[in-house]
Protein backbone atom coordinates (compact mmCIF):
# COMPACT_ATOMS: atom_id res chain seq x y z
CA UNK A 1 0.00 0.00 0.00
CA UNK A 2 1.01 3.73 -0.54
CA UNK A 3 -0.73 6.86 0.81
CA UNK A 4 -1.32 9.67 -1.58
CA UNK A 5 -2.98 12.80 0.35
CA UNK A 6 -2.99 10.49 3.10
CA UNK A 7 -5.67 8.34 1.24
CA UNK A 8 -4.67 4.29 0.51
CA UNK A 9 -3.66 3.29 -2.68
CA UNK A 10 -2.99 0.07 -3.82
CA UNK A 11 0.34 -0.13 -5.42
CA UNK A 12 0.03 -3.55 -7.27
CA UNK A 13 -3.36 -2.43 -8.77
CA UNK A 14 -2.82 1.78 -9.00
CA UNK A 15 -6.55 1.94 -7.79
CA UNK A 16 -7.55 3.00 -4.46
CA UNK A 17 -8.90 1.49 -1.43
CA UNK A 18 -12.00 3.49 -1.36
CA UNK A 19 -13.81 7.04 -1.94
CA UNK A 20 -11.91 9.53 -0.51
CA UNK A 21 -12.74 10.09 3.34
CA UNK A 22 -16.13 8.73 3.06
CA UNK A 23 -15.51 5.08 2.88
CA UNK A 24 -17.92 3.92 6.01
CA UNK A 25 -20.91 6.50 3.86
CA UNK A 26 -19.75 4.48 0.68
CA UNK A 27 -20.23 0.78 2.95
CA UNK A 28 -23.33 1.73 4.36
CA UNK A 29 -25.06 2.72 0.58
CA UNK A 30 -23.72 0.49 -0.97
CA UNK A 31 -23.59 -2.68 0.93
CA UNK A 32 -25.74 -2.23 3.89
CA UNK A 33 -28.70 -0.33 1.57
CA UNK A 34 -27.74 -2.92 -1.59
CA UNK A 35 -28.22 -5.90 0.14
CA UNK A 36 -31.06 -4.42 2.48
CA UNK A 37 -29.62 -5.94 5.20
CA UNK A 38 -31.76 -3.88 8.30
CA UNK A 39 -34.89 -4.82 6.95
CA UNK A 40 -33.97 -8.44 6.47
CA UNK A 41 -32.25 -8.63 9.97
CA UNK A 42 -35.42 -7.16 11.30
CA UNK A 43 -37.44 -10.05 9.74
CA UNK A 44 -35.21 -12.93 11.28
CA UNK A 45 -36.72 -15.81 13.29
CA UNK A 46 -35.71 -16.09 16.94
CA UNK A 47 -32.23 -17.49 16.66
CA UNK A 48 -31.70 -17.47 13.18
CA UNK A 49 -28.46 -16.84 11.82
CA UNK A 50 -27.46 -14.49 8.88
CA UNK A 51 -24.53 -15.63 6.76
CA UNK A 52 -22.38 -12.76 4.80
CA UNK A 53 -19.75 -13.47 2.42
CA UNK A 54 -17.24 -10.48 0.96
CA UNK A 55 -14.81 -10.92 -1.48
CA UNK A 56 -11.82 -8.05 -0.34
CA UNK A 57 -11.44 -7.81 3.04
CA UNK A 58 -9.27 -4.88 3.04
CA UNK A 59 -8.90 -2.54 5.96
CA UNK A 60 -12.06 -3.46 7.43
CA UNK A 61 -14.23 -1.17 6.98
CA UNK A 62 -17.03 -2.93 4.96
CA UNK A 63 -16.99 -5.23 8.15
CA UNK A 64 -16.74 -2.73 10.96
CA UNK A 65 -19.76 -0.79 8.77
CA UNK A 66 -21.72 -3.99 9.14
CA UNK A 67 -20.88 -5.08 12.64
CA UNK A 68 -22.18 -1.59 14.33
CA UNK A 69 -25.04 -1.42 11.90
CA UNK A 70 -25.91 -4.99 13.26
CA UNK A 71 -25.48 -3.43 16.69
CA UNK A 72 -27.26 -0.74 16.69
CA UNK A 73 -30.25 -2.71 15.37
CA UNK A 74 -29.80 -4.70 18.72
CA UNK A 75 -30.02 -8.52 17.12
CA UNK A 76 -29.85 -10.22 20.69
CA UNK A 77 -31.58 -12.94 19.59
CA UNK A 78 -29.61 -13.97 16.74
CA UNK A 79 -26.22 -14.54 15.24
CA UNK A 80 -24.46 -12.81 12.25
CA UNK A 81 -21.48 -14.71 10.87
CA UNK A 82 -19.20 -12.57 8.06
CA UNK A 83 -16.89 -14.28 6.32
CA UNK A 84 -14.33 -12.12 4.18
CA UNK A 85 -11.53 -13.23 1.65
CA UNK A 86 -8.13 -11.39 1.48
CA UNK A 87 -5.28 -12.28 -1.07
CA UNK A 88 -2.92 -9.51 -0.29
CA UNK A 89 -3.81 -8.76 3.50
CA UNK A 90 -2.23 -4.91 4.77
CA UNK A 91 -0.15 -4.46 7.35
CA UNK A 92 -1.53 -4.05 10.91
CA UNK A 93 0.04 -0.55 11.08
CA UNK A 94 -1.78 0.54 7.38
CA UNK A 95 -5.28 -0.82 9.20
CA UNK A 96 -4.26 0.99 12.08
CA UNK A 97 -4.00 4.07 10.04
CA UNK A 98 -6.96 3.86 7.70
CA UNK A 99 -9.14 2.91 10.40
CA UNK A 100 -8.36 6.54 12.51
CA UNK A 101 -10.07 8.44 10.09
CA UNK A 102 -13.49 7.15 11.01
CA UNK A 103 -14.07 7.84 14.83
CA UNK A 104 -17.28 6.61 14.36
CA UNK A 105 -16.05 2.71 13.91
CA UNK A 106 -13.90 3.27 16.93
CA UNK A 107 -15.73 1.36 19.55
CA UNK A 108 -15.20 -1.82 16.89
CA UNK A 109 -12.19 -1.08 15.61
CA UNK A 110 -10.23 -1.98 18.77
CA UNK A 111 -11.27 -5.57 19.54
CA UNK A 112 -10.60 -5.65 15.62
CA UNK A 113 -6.83 -4.36 15.68
CA UNK A 114 -6.13 -6.53 19.05
CA UNK A 115 -7.39 -9.79 17.24
CA UNK A 116 -6.48 -9.15 13.95
CA UNK A 117 -5.30 -12.46 12.72
CA UNK A 118 -1.63 -13.46 11.51
CA UNK A 119 -1.14 -13.77 7.63
CA UNK A 120 -1.16 -17.16 6.85
CA UNK A 121 -3.00 -19.54 4.68
CA UNK A 122 -6.42 -20.52 5.97
CA UNK A 123 -9.56 -19.22 7.72
CA UNK A 124 -9.08 -17.34 10.72
CA UNK A 125 -11.75 -16.57 12.83
CA UNK A 126 -12.28 -13.40 16.01
CA UNK A 127 -15.15 -13.98 17.86
CA UNK A 128 -17.34 -10.39 18.85
CA UNK A 129 -19.75 -12.26 21.57
CA UNK A 130 -21.08 -9.31 22.90
CA UNK A 131 -22.59 -8.22 19.64
CA UNK A 132 -23.44 -12.32 18.39
CA UNK A 133 -21.02 -11.77 15.64
CA UNK A 134 -17.89 -14.19 14.60
CA UNK A 135 -15.87 -12.54 11.86
CA UNK A 136 -13.72 -15.53 9.30
CA UNK A 137 -10.99 -13.79 7.48
CA UNK A 138 -9.75 -16.31 4.48
CA UNK A 139 -6.03 -15.45 3.51
CA UNK A 140 -5.51 -16.30 0.12
CA UNK A 141 -6.39 -16.17 -3.57
CA UNK A 142 -9.90 -15.74 -4.43
CA UNK A 143 -10.83 -18.10 -6.57
CA UNK A 144 -9.12 -21.42 -4.79
CA UNK A 145 -10.79 -20.19 -1.59
CA UNK A 146 -14.36 -19.63 -2.89
CA UNK A 147 -13.59 -22.90 -4.31
CA UNK A 148 -12.36 -24.51 -0.70
CA UNK A 149 -15.85 -23.11 0.66
CA UNK A 150 -18.29 -26.22 0.52
CA UNK A 151 -22.27 -25.39 -0.42
CA UNK A 152 -23.22 -28.91 1.26
CA UNK A 153 -21.62 -27.40 4.77
CA UNK A 154 -22.72 -23.59 3.90
CA UNK A 155 -25.37 -20.68 1.65
CA UNK A 156 -24.82 -17.39 1.99
CA UNK A 157 -27.63 -14.67 2.78
CA UNK A 158 -25.73 -11.67 1.05
CA UNK A 159 -22.61 -10.83 -1.15
CA UNK A 160 -20.47 -7.93 -0.75
CA UNK A 161 -18.31 -7.85 -3.87
CA UNK A 162 -15.45 -5.25 -3.08
CA UNK A 163 -12.42 -6.00 -4.84
CA UNK A 164 -10.89 -3.17 -7.36
CA UNK A 165 -12.44 -2.35 -10.67
CA UNK A 166 -12.48 -5.28 -13.20
CA UNK A 167 -10.09 -3.46 -15.71
CA UNK A 168 -7.43 -3.70 -13.06
CA UNK A 169 -8.35 -6.63 -11.17
CA UNK A 170 -9.63 -9.41 -13.70
CA UNK A 171 -9.17 -12.25 -11.31
CA UNK A 172 -11.51 -10.93 -8.83
CA UNK A 173 -14.20 -10.68 -11.54
CA UNK A 174 -13.75 -13.73 -13.57
CA UNK A 175 -16.49 -16.41 -14.90
CA UNK A 176 -15.62 -18.80 -12.50
CA UNK A 177 -15.37 -16.40 -9.11
CA UNK A 178 -19.40 -16.13 -10.08
CA UNK A 179 -20.01 -19.49 -10.84
CA UNK A 180 -18.72 -19.80 -7.21
CA UNK A 181 -20.55 -16.95 -5.88
CA UNK A 182 -23.44 -19.06 -6.96
CA UNK A 183 -23.02 -22.31 -5.91
CA UNK A 184 -22.72 -20.93 -2.49
CA UNK A 185 -25.50 -19.07 -2.28
CA UNK A 186 -29.90 -20.25 -1.90
CA UNK A 187 -32.74 -19.02 -3.42
CA UNK A 188 -33.29 -14.95 -2.70
CA UNK A 189 -29.53 -14.71 -1.83
CA UNK A 190 -28.62 -10.85 -2.70
CA UNK A 191 -25.63 -9.69 -4.13
CA UNK A 192 -23.89 -6.09 -4.32
CA UNK A 193 -21.19 -3.83 -5.98
CA UNK A 194 -19.57 -0.40 -6.42
CA UNK A 195 -19.26 -1.88 -9.94
CA UNK A 196 -21.32 -1.04 -12.82
CA UNK A 197 -18.97 -2.76 -15.85
CA UNK A 198 -20.61 -4.77 -18.36
CA UNK A 199 -18.29 -8.07 -17.33
CA UNK A 200 -20.47 -8.14 -13.91
CA UNK A 201 -24.25 -7.64 -15.17
CA UNK A 202 -22.99 -10.69 -17.36
CA UNK A 203 -21.22 -12.67 -14.88
CA UNK A 204 -24.31 -12.38 -12.91
CA UNK A 205 -26.96 -13.32 -14.99
CA UNK A 206 -24.97 -16.24 -16.71
CA UNK A 207 -24.98 -17.87 -13.05
CA UNK A 208 -28.60 -17.23 -12.31
CA UNK A 209 -28.75 -14.25 -10.87
CA UNK A 210 -31.12 -11.08 -11.91
CA UNK A 211 -29.28 -8.20 -11.97
CA UNK A 212 -29.80 -4.19 -12.54
CA UNK A 213 -27.96 -1.32 -12.58
CA UNK A 214 -28.96 1.18 -9.82
CA UNK A 215 -27.70 4.93 -8.55
CA UNK A 216 -24.03 4.58 -7.48
CA UNK A 217 -22.60 5.70 -4.57
CA UNK A 218 -21.03 9.79 -4.61
CA UNK A 219 -19.81 10.43 -8.49
CA UNK A 220 -20.15 7.19 -9.22
CA UNK A 221 -23.22 7.03 -11.93
CA UNK A 222 -24.47 3.37 -11.05
CA UNK A 223 -23.42 0.56 -9.12
CA UNK A 224 -24.86 -3.07 -9.10
CA UNK A 225 -27.24 -5.60 -7.07
CA UNK A 226 -28.58 -8.94 -7.39
CA UNK A 227 -30.65 -11.94 -6.23
CA UNK A 228 -30.01 -15.19 -7.12
CA UNK A 229 -33.03 -16.28 -8.74
CA UNK A 230 -32.72 -19.88 -8.74
CA UNK A 231 -34.82 -22.44 -6.45
CA UNK A 232 -31.59 -24.44 -5.62
CA UNK A 233 -29.92 -24.49 -2.71
CA UNK A 234 -33.03 -24.43 -0.39
CA UNK A 235 -31.56 -22.50 2.97
CA UNK A 236 -32.87 -25.05 5.60
CA UNK A 237 -33.24 -23.40 8.88
CA UNK A 238 -32.71 -24.57 12.14
CA UNK A 239 -33.72 -23.56 15.52
CA UNK A 240 -33.01 -26.58 17.39
CA UNK A 241 -31.28 -25.72 20.57
CA UNK A 242 -30.92 -28.84 22.99
CA UNK A 243 -27.88 -30.29 22.49
CA UNK A 244 -26.42 -33.55 24.49
CA UNK A 245 -22.43 -34.34 24.64
CA UNK A 246 -21.09 -37.45 25.63
CA UNK A 247 -17.43 -37.17 27.24
CA UNK A 248 -16.73 -34.35 29.76
CA UNK A 249 -13.02 -33.83 29.10
CA UNK A 250 -11.44 -30.73 27.01
CA UNK A 251 -12.80 -31.84 23.98
CA UNK A 252 -16.48 -31.86 25.62
CA UNK A 253 -16.13 -29.01 27.65
CA UNK A 254 -14.81 -27.07 24.72
CA UNK A 255 -17.92 -27.91 22.92
CA UNK A 256 -19.90 -27.00 25.50
CA UNK A 257 -18.75 -23.41 26.07
CA UNK A 258 -18.81 -22.88 22.36
CA UNK A 259 -22.47 -24.03 22.23
CA UNK A 260 -23.66 -22.07 25.48
CA UNK A 261 -21.90 -19.02 24.24
CA UNK A 262 -24.22 -19.27 20.88
CA UNK A 263 -27.48 -19.54 23.48
CA UNK A 264 -27.91 -23.30 23.11
CA UNK A 265 -29.26 -25.74 26.28
CA UNK A 266 -26.68 -28.07 26.65
CA UNK A 267 -26.48 -31.72 28.81
CA UNK A 268 -22.75 -33.05 28.99
CA UNK A 269 -22.68 -36.55 30.06
CA UNK A 270 -19.98 -38.27 31.91
CA UNK A 271 -19.12 -41.45 32.98
CA UNK A 272 -16.32 -40.71 36.18
CA UNK A 273 -17.85 -38.73 39.42
CA UNK A 274 -15.42 -35.96 38.92
CA UNK A 275 -13.67 -34.34 36.11
CA UNK A 276 -10.47 -34.92 37.56
CA UNK A 277 -9.70 -38.35 36.31
CA UNK A 278 -7.29 -39.58 33.28
CA UNK A 279 -5.24 -36.58 31.84
CA UNK A 280 -8.31 -34.13 33.40
CA UNK A 281 -6.23 -35.17 36.73
CA UNK A 282 -3.26 -33.61 35.59
CA UNK A 283 -1.39 -31.13 37.80
CA UNK A 284 -0.37 -29.09 33.93
CA UNK A 285 -1.21 -29.65 30.67
CA UNK A 286 1.04 -27.89 28.05
CA UNK A 287 -0.67 -26.23 24.78
CA UNK A 288 1.83 -25.41 21.61
CA UNK A 289 1.92 -26.33 17.95
CA UNK A 290 3.46 -29.03 16.06
CA UNK A 291 4.18 -26.96 12.80
CA UNK A 292 5.81 -28.05 9.76
CA UNK A 293 6.96 -25.72 6.58
CA UNK A 294 4.86 -28.61 4.15
CA UNK A 295 1.51 -27.96 2.97
CA UNK A 296 -0.17 -31.00 4.39
CA UNK A 297 -3.14 -31.00 6.00
CA UNK A 298 -2.07 -32.07 9.23
CA UNK A 299 0.50 -28.74 9.43
CA UNK A 300 -2.41 -26.70 8.09
CA UNK A 301 -4.84 -28.20 11.44
CA UNK A 302 -2.01 -27.72 13.71
CA UNK A 303 -1.09 -23.86 12.84
CA UNK A 304 -4.95 -22.96 13.05
CA UNK A 305 -4.86 -24.62 15.87
CA UNK A 306 -2.68 -23.08 17.65
CA UNK A 307 -3.58 -19.92 16.36
CA UNK A 308 -7.20 -20.35 17.49
CA UNK A 309 -6.72 -22.07 20.92
CA UNK A 310 -4.69 -19.00 22.66
CA UNK A 311 -7.31 -16.51 21.71
CA UNK A 312 -9.66 -19.19 23.16
CA UNK A 313 -7.77 -19.49 26.22
CA UNK A 314 -7.24 -15.59 26.69
CA UNK A 315 -11.05 -15.22 25.93
CA UNK A 316 -11.83 -17.41 28.92
CA UNK A 317 -9.96 -14.91 31.14
CA UNK A 318 -8.98 -17.49 33.55
CA UNK A 319 -5.91 -17.90 36.14
CA UNK A 320 -6.51 -21.53 34.85
CA UNK A 321 -4.70 -20.68 31.69
CA UNK A 322 -1.03 -19.56 32.22
CA UNK A 323 0.37 -17.70 28.81
CA UNK A 324 4.05 -18.25 29.80
CA UNK A 325 5.65 -19.25 26.69
CA UNK A 326 6.97 -22.42 25.70
CA UNK A 327 10.22 -23.23 24.31
CA UNK A 328 11.47 -26.41 22.07
CA UNK A 329 14.65 -27.06 22.23
CA UNK A 330 17.09 -27.96 19.19
CA UNK A 331 18.74 -31.08 20.30
CA UNK A 332 19.07 -33.05 17.43
CA UNK A 333 19.98 -33.33 13.95
CA UNK A 334 16.27 -34.38 12.90
CA UNK A 335 15.02 -31.13 14.90
CA UNK A 336 17.58 -28.76 13.97
CA UNK A 337 16.26 -29.60 9.68
CA UNK A 338 12.61 -29.39 10.84
CA UNK A 339 13.00 -26.00 12.59
CA UNK A 340 15.44 -24.93 9.89
CA UNK A 341 12.49 -25.59 7.29
CA UNK A 342 10.16 -23.97 9.98
CA UNK A 343 12.45 -21.00 9.71
CA UNK A 344 12.86 -20.41 6.21
CA UNK A 345 9.07 -20.55 5.76
CA UNK A 346 8.54 -17.77 8.22
CA UNK A 347 10.54 -15.15 9.26
CA UNK A 348 8.10 -12.86 10.88
CA UNK A 349 8.73 -13.31 14.33
CA UNK A 350 5.03 -13.59 15.35
CA UNK A 351 4.55 -17.00 16.03
CA UNK A 352 8.07 -17.52 17.22
CA UNK A 353 11.60 -16.83 17.38
CA UNK A 354 15.08 -18.93 17.40
CA UNK A 355 16.89 -18.48 20.35
CA UNK A 356 20.34 -19.29 21.96
CA UNK A 357 21.49 -21.47 24.22
CA UNK A 358 21.81 -18.45 26.88
CA UNK A 359 18.79 -17.00 25.72
CA UNK A 360 17.00 -20.35 26.20
CA UNK A 361 18.41 -20.47 29.48
CA UNK A 362 17.14 -16.53 30.15
CA UNK A 363 13.78 -17.17 28.77
CA UNK A 364 13.51 -20.75 31.32
CA UNK A 365 14.71 -19.35 34.12
CA UNK A 366 17.10 -23.04 34.24
CA UNK A 367 20.44 -23.97 32.48
CA UNK A 368 19.63 -25.46 29.12
CA UNK A 369 21.95 -27.67 26.76
CA UNK A 370 20.55 -26.49 23.61
CA UNK A 371 18.94 -23.55 22.07
CA UNK A 372 15.32 -23.67 20.20
CA UNK A 373 12.13 -22.05 19.04
CA UNK A 374 10.01 -19.90 21.73
CA UNK A 375 6.76 -20.23 21.46
CA UNK A 376 5.68 -16.64 23.18
CA UNK A 377 1.93 -17.28 23.18
CA UNK A 378 1.41 -20.57 24.09
CA UNK A 379 1.62 -21.51 27.84
CA UNK A 380 -0.10 -24.51 29.90
CA UNK A 381 -3.08 -25.20 31.62
CA UNK A 382 -4.95 -26.46 34.90
CA UNK A 383 -6.86 -28.90 33.22
CA UNK A 384 -9.09 -29.71 36.27
CA UNK A 385 -9.90 -26.52 36.94
CA UNK A 386 -10.07 -24.91 32.83
CA UNK A 387 -12.84 -27.77 32.10
CA UNK A 388 -14.96 -26.72 35.65
CA UNK A 389 -14.77 -23.04 34.56
CA UNK A 390 -15.92 -23.97 31.09
CA UNK A 391 -19.31 -25.76 32.68
CA UNK A 392 -19.72 -22.69 34.88
CA UNK A 393 -23.16 -21.69 33.09
CA UNK A 394 -26.88 -22.46 34.36
CA UNK A 395 -27.45 -23.81 30.73
CA UNK A 396 -24.93 -26.56 30.83
CA UNK A 397 -26.13 -29.55 33.13
CA UNK A 398 -23.68 -32.66 34.01
CA UNK A 399 -24.94 -35.49 34.37
CA UNK A 400 -22.46 -38.33 36.04
CA UNK A 401 -23.16 -42.08 34.51
CA UNK A 402 -22.08 -44.12 31.58
CA UNK A 403 -23.66 -44.02 28.69
CA UNK A 404 -24.62 -47.55 27.11
CA UNK A 405 -26.36 -46.53 23.59
CA UNK A 406 -26.92 -43.50 21.59
CA UNK A 407 -29.12 -43.20 18.51
CA UNK A 408 -29.96 -39.59 16.32
CA UNK A 409 -31.83 -38.11 19.24
CA UNK A 410 -31.90 -40.07 22.23
CA UNK A 411 -28.93 -40.99 25.11
CA UNK A 412 -29.17 -44.20 27.50
CA UNK A 413 -27.57 -43.98 30.63
CA UNK A 414 -28.34 -47.30 32.55
CA UNK A 415 -32.26 -47.32 32.84
CA UNK A 416 -32.72 -44.00 31.75
CA UNK A 417 -33.13 -42.24 28.23
CA UNK A 418 -32.91 -38.43 27.44
CA UNK A 419 -33.81 -36.76 24.45
CA UNK A 420 -32.17 -34.34 22.43
CA UNK A 421 -32.19 -32.56 19.01
CA UNK A 422 -28.93 -33.11 18.46
CA UNK A 423 -25.98 -35.56 19.81
CA UNK A 424 -22.41 -34.90 19.96
CA UNK A 425 -19.94 -37.84 20.66
CA UNK A 426 -17.08 -36.37 22.68
CA UNK A 427 -15.79 -39.14 24.32
CA UNK A 428 -11.73 -41.17 23.64
CA UNK A 429 -11.26 -44.74 23.13
CA UNK A 430 -14.55 -46.10 23.98
CA UNK A 431 -16.52 -44.12 21.80
CA UNK A 432 -16.51 -47.64 19.64
CA UNK A 433 -18.92 -48.79 21.84
CA UNK A 434 -21.81 -46.22 20.89
CA UNK A 435 -20.86 -46.04 17.24
CA UNK A 436 -18.81 -48.00 14.69
CA UNK A 437 -15.97 -45.75 13.50
CA UNK A 438 -12.70 -47.23 12.28
CA UNK A 439 -8.86 -46.14 12.81
CA UNK A 440 -9.44 -45.21 16.84
CA UNK A 441 -6.60 -46.55 18.51
CA UNK A 442 -5.72 -46.39 22.49
CA UNK A 443 -2.41 -45.51 24.16
CA UNK A 444 -1.08 -45.31 27.67
CA UNK A 445 0.83 -42.40 28.60
CA UNK A 446 2.70 -42.17 32.39
CA UNK A 447 3.23 -38.08 34.08
CA UNK A 448 5.68 -38.05 36.83
CA UNK A 449 5.84 -35.40 39.40
CA UNK A 450 8.97 -34.18 40.45
CA UNK A 451 10.35 -32.07 43.94
CA UNK A 452 10.41 -28.27 42.85
CA UNK A 453 14.20 -28.12 44.28
CA UNK A 454 17.61 -26.62 43.12
CA UNK A 455 17.55 -24.97 40.06
CA UNK A 456 14.74 -26.59 38.29
CA UNK A 457 12.60 -25.31 41.06
CA UNK A 458 13.40 -22.03 39.15
CA UNK A 459 11.56 -23.19 35.77
CA UNK A 460 9.28 -20.25 34.53
CA UNK A 461 7.98 -22.21 31.35
CA UNK A 462 6.98 -25.31 30.16
CA UNK A 463 10.38 -26.96 28.09
CA UNK A 464 9.92 -29.52 25.38
CA UNK A 465 12.60 -31.87 23.75
CA UNK A 466 12.24 -35.61 23.29
CA UNK A 467 9.73 -35.30 26.66
CA UNK A 468 8.92 -31.99 28.33
CA UNK A 469 9.12 -30.51 31.42
CA UNK A 470 6.70 -28.17 32.56
CA UNK A 471 5.64 -25.74 36.05
CA UNK A 472 1.97 -26.76 37.92
CA UNK A 473 -0.61 -24.89 39.51
CA UNK A 474 0.94 -26.53 42.77
CA UNK A 475 4.37 -27.28 44.57
CA UNK A 476 5.56 -29.58 41.95
CA UNK A 477 6.76 -29.69 38.59
CA UNK A 478 5.43 -32.59 35.70
CA UNK A 479 7.50 -33.97 33.06
CA UNK A 480 5.97 -36.95 30.90
CA UNK A 481 4.90 -38.09 28.92
CA UNK A 482 5.41 -42.11 28.15
CA UNK A 483 3.28 -43.63 25.04
CA UNK A 484 2.73 -47.02 25.02
CA UNK A 485 0.15 -50.10 24.66
CA UNK A 486 -0.23 -51.35 27.59
CA UNK A 487 -3.83 -51.32 29.49
CA UNK A 488 -1.76 -51.41 33.17
CA UNK A 489 -3.72 -50.04 35.65
CA UNK A 490 -0.85 -48.79 38.14
CA UNK A 491 1.93 -46.41 37.92
CA UNK A 492 5.04 -47.95 37.31
CA UNK A 493 8.39 -47.37 38.16
CA UNK A 494 10.09 -48.12 34.61
CA UNK A 495 8.23 -45.23 32.79
CA UNK A 496 8.68 -42.98 35.50
CA UNK A 497 12.50 -43.81 34.95
CA UNK A 498 11.24 -43.68 31.33
CA UNK A 499 10.11 -39.88 31.70
CA UNK A 500 13.52 -39.06 33.83
CA UNK A 501 15.91 -40.52 30.77
CA UNK A 502 13.85 -38.11 28.57
CA UNK A 503 14.40 -35.07 30.65
CA UNK A 504 17.77 -35.53 30.42
CA UNK A 505 18.41 -33.85 26.90
CA UNK A 506 16.51 -30.43 28.86
CA UNK A 507 18.54 -30.57 32.48
CA UNK A 508 20.97 -33.10 34.26
CA UNK A 509 20.26 -32.72 37.51
CA UNK A 510 19.53 -34.61 39.57
CA UNK A 511 15.64 -35.25 40.06
CA UNK A 512 13.34 -36.77 43.34
CA UNK A 513 10.20 -38.31 42.29
CA UNK A 514 7.32 -37.12 44.41
CA UNK A 515 4.41 -38.59 42.60
CA UNK A 516 2.52 -39.88 38.87
CA UNK A 517 -0.21 -40.58 37.12
CA UNK A 518 -1.86 -42.49 34.09
CA UNK A 519 -4.22 -41.54 31.23
CA UNK A 520 -5.78 -42.90 27.91
CA UNK A 521 -5.33 -40.99 24.87
CA UNK A 522 -7.00 -42.16 21.66
CA UNK A 523 -5.70 -41.63 18.63
CA UNK A 524 -5.63 -42.22 14.68
CA UNK A 525 -2.78 -43.19 12.44
CA UNK A 526 -2.42 -39.83 10.75
CA UNK A 527 -2.60 -37.97 14.00
CA UNK A 528 -5.69 -35.92 12.71
CA UNK A 529 -8.79 -35.98 15.38
CA UNK A 530 -12.31 -37.49 13.72
CA UNK A 531 -14.06 -34.44 13.17
CA UNK A 532 -17.64 -34.04 11.86
CA UNK A 533 -20.87 -36.20 11.31
CA UNK A 534 -21.59 -39.90 11.00
CA UNK A 535 -25.06 -41.52 11.40
CA UNK A 536 -26.29 -38.22 12.53
CA UNK A 537 -24.23 -37.87 15.23
CA UNK A 538 -21.82 -35.33 15.50
CA UNK A 539 -18.50 -36.40 16.09
CA UNK A 540 -14.74 -34.83 18.38
CA UNK A 541 -13.32 -37.62 19.15
CA UNK A 542 -9.61 -38.66 18.61
CA UNK A 543 -7.25 -35.59 19.76
CA UNK A 544 -4.34 -37.51 21.14
CA UNK A 545 -1.59 -36.11 23.34
CA UNK A 546 -2.58 -32.40 21.75
CA UNK A 547 -6.22 -32.40 22.78
CA UNK A 548 -5.26 -28.81 24.82
CA UNK A 549 -4.71 -27.26 21.26
CA UNK A 550 -7.14 -29.27 18.95
CA UNK A 551 -9.99 -29.22 20.60
CA UNK A 552 -11.20 -25.39 20.88
CA UNK A 553 -11.28 -25.21 17.28
CA UNK A 554 -13.04 -28.56 16.97
CA UNK A 555 -15.41 -27.50 19.05
CA UNK A 556 -15.95 -24.15 16.93
CA UNK A 557 -15.99 -26.85 13.80
CA UNK A 558 -19.39 -28.55 15.09
CA UNK A 559 -20.60 -25.78 16.58
CA UNK A 560 -20.56 -23.99 13.04
CA UNK A 561 -22.01 -27.39 11.71
CA UNK A 562 -24.91 -27.46 13.99
CA UNK A 563 -26.30 -23.80 13.74
CA UNK A 564 -25.40 -23.34 9.68
CA UNK A 565 -22.73 -21.46 10.34
CA UNK A 566 -19.48 -20.80 7.50
CA UNK A 567 -17.14 -23.73 8.98
CA UNK A 568 -13.52 -22.74 10.13
CA UNK A 569 -12.40 -24.80 7.95
CA UNK A 570 -12.37 -25.20 4.44
CA UNK A 571 -13.53 -28.19 2.51
CA UNK A 572 -9.86 -30.07 1.82
CA UNK A 573 -9.27 -29.85 5.46
CA UNK A 574 -12.95 -31.04 6.42
CA UNK A 575 -12.19 -34.43 3.91
CA UNK A 576 -9.18 -34.67 6.01
CA UNK A 577 -11.00 -34.79 9.08
CA UNK A 578 -13.76 -36.59 7.92
CA UNK A 579 -14.78 -39.35 10.63
CA UNK A 580 -15.62 -41.99 8.14
CA UNK A 581 -12.14 -41.50 6.26
CA UNK A 582 -10.88 -44.77 7.72
CA UNK A 583 -13.91 -46.72 7.38
CA UNK A 584 -14.19 -45.73 3.83
CA UNK A 585 -10.80 -47.33 2.72
CA UNK A 586 -11.43 -50.54 4.80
Amino acid sequence: MDWISEEPLSRTYKDLYFSKKKATQEAEFVFIQGNDLQQRWSNLKKNEVFNIIELGFGAGINFLTTLKTWTEQRQTNNWLNYLSIENQPLTLNDIEKTLKKYDELGPYSAKLLNNYPINCKGLQRIEFSKEKVSLTVFFGEVGSCLNDLDPEQVTFDACFHDGFSPDKNQDMWSSEVFNSIAKLSSYKTTYSTFSSSKVVSEGLKANGFKAEKTQGFGDKRHMTKATFNLKKNLKTKSFKRNIAIIGAGIAGCSLAKKLNDKGYQVTIFEKNKSLDTGPSAYKALVMYPRLSAFDTPYSLFCLHSYLYSTKFYDALNTSYWNKTGVLLLDFNETTHKRFLQILNSRQDLKLFKKVTRDEATEISGIPVPYGGLFFKDAGWLNPNGILKHMLNSPRIKLITGEVTKISKTKVFVEHKDYSFDHICLCSSFESNKLINLKGITKKRGQITYLKKELDIANLKIPICAQGYISPTSEDVLITGSTYSDSDNEDVTLEENLENIERLKLITDQKVKVVDSNFGYRSITQDRLPLLGKSEDIFINISHGSRGTTSAPISAQFICDLIDGSPPVFGKRLIRSLNPERFTKKS
